[in-house]
């Protein structure tokens, strides 16, 4: 089983514009996930295997979705998330949503 790098598990992660992130706290679930991913002052970085993207406005309804059917066990068995809260120095938040089958 080949095994990708994780941001989560890394506790951070710095960007394409060399901004460092630190992850804030345990994974999240629920109400907390939601209420942070909904919030428009919040960047959403997706992480698929090796490929980590950054969510536009417009698809972070559909990727919330997604998570909330897999937190109720109505998601597909073969996939999986985590999620968590990072921050940088200037006390920006980044939600890390990572995808794994």
């Amino acid at each position: 089983m080949e095994q990708y790098p994780s941001v989560i598990r890394a506790r951070e992660w710095i960007d394409a514009a060399g901004v460092r992130w630190w992850m804030r706290g345990g994974e999240l679930q629920g109400k907390p996930l939601a209420r942070l991913g909904r919030d428009s002052g919040v960047r959403v970085l997706h992480v698929y295997l090796d490929d980590v993207r950054e969510v536009p406005p417009a698809d972070r309804i559909s990727l919330l979705e997604r998570v909330r059917l897999f937190e109720r066990g109505l998601a597909d068995d073969y996939v999986d998330f985590r999620s968590a809260e990072f921050r940088n120095t200037e006390g920006q938040k980044l939600l890390v949503i990572e995808e794994s089958c």
